[in-house]
């Protein structure tokens, strides 16, 4: 079962699975397209979904090695229900023989470019879905239909406003997605700098305390150059934990700036950003998604921090008030 979401081994499995789904995804919207072509592609990619699962599972509890998964499609099935521990606990992959079929068919598809034919197709686009949910909740405990990255970030409350920002989405509310995962985003992102020292290079407080009379003037371009070096030693952060530049540009670029404090409000302003689409909402939900799990699996904790719990329960609970007022 997948009970740490923070452990390499876990994180793997999780990704082939999710990779499963995207196949099996892929292969039910060709398979409603007519024409052979999108057939032959249909069973194809139900076939790669199925093979990337059972690898999953060979992988996830050491059956095989990766580098001894050059293995007919027979032997991949038998190694697994012979496995000892599923042995003992009775569990067998179910529709083993619908999967014998759709090998069959999917050999004909590669090899000799023979389209299946109708009723295969039917049968496929049934079995494979309910294999694919009975091997997710059997060898990984997971529910196959909610299967997202947004299963393992581990912080509740960041997990709910990502959920908020998925279900605008959904709802075609693209600007409200994206200040949800922008915020979500920043919140989590305080982690990266409580894992640095307390203090920048520069201190405003130390600076002017040894400045005999410090003007206004002097004080605010202290204050300045402090909140440049804040921002920079952020960026070096986000870099060195595997947020690309172009992706984070591309991020900036796109969602608005938010002004995070300490009381029940965040301050959102849009200034001069393009009108988003469902696309841009998708792709900055994602980011923000996969990032809060890589900074999990470095070992960092991204959370809403307790001087924003106010503002993120407000947002949780009035999302659809404060978004629409």
């Amino acid at each position: 079962m997948l009970s740490n979401p923070t452990d390499e081994k876990t994180i793997v499995a999780f990704r082939r699975l999710l990779l499963a789904k995207q196949l099996y995804l892929h292969a039910l919207d060709h398979s409603n397209k007519a024409g052979a072509i999108n057939e032959m592609i249909a069973v194809h990619n139900w076939h790669n979904a199925i093979e990337i699962a059972l690898r999953a599972i060979l992988l996830h509890y050491e059956i095989r090695a990766g580098k001894q998964l050059n293995i007919e499609f027979e032997v991949m099935l038998n190694e697994i229900d012979n496995h000892p521990k599923f042995k003992d606990q009775a569990i067998k992959l179910p529709y083993r023989q619908q999967l014998r079929t759709l090998n069959q068919v999917r050999n004909l598809v590669q090899h000799q470019a023979v389209p299946p034919v109708s009723a295969t197709m039917d049968e496929c686009r049934v079995f494979a879905r309910r294999f694919l949910q009975q091997a997710c909740h059997a060898y990984f405990g997971l529910d196959f239909n909610g299967l997202s990255p947004l299963s393992m970030v581990q912080d509740r409350e960041l997990k709910e406003l990502l959920n908020l920002s998925l279900s605008s989405i959904q709802q075609g509310e693209f600007k409200r997605s994206l200040a949800l995962a922008k915020i979500a985003f920043e919140w989590a992102g305080k982690s990266m700098i409580d894992f640095l020292p307390d203090e920048g290079f520069l201190n405003t407080f130390f600076i002017t305390a040894h400045i005999r009379e410090p003007s206004r003037e002097l004080e605010t371009l202290v204050e300045a150059l402090a909140e440049k070096s804040r921002r920079a030693e952020y960026l070096a952060a986000l870099l060195s934990s595997g947020v690309t530049l172009v992706d984070y540009k591309r991020f900036e670029s796109r969602t608005p700036f938010v002004r995070l404090t300490s009381g029940p409000y965040v301050d959102i302003q849009w200034g001069t950003r393009e009108e988003p689409d469902e696309n841009i909402a998708q792709w900055t939900h994602d980011f923000v998604v996969a990032t809060i799990v890589q900074w999990q699996a470095l070992g960092l904790a991204p959370a809403v921090p307790e001087w924003a719990k106010k503002a993120s329960q407000k947002l949780i609970e009035e999302t659809d008030t404060i978004f629409d007022s």
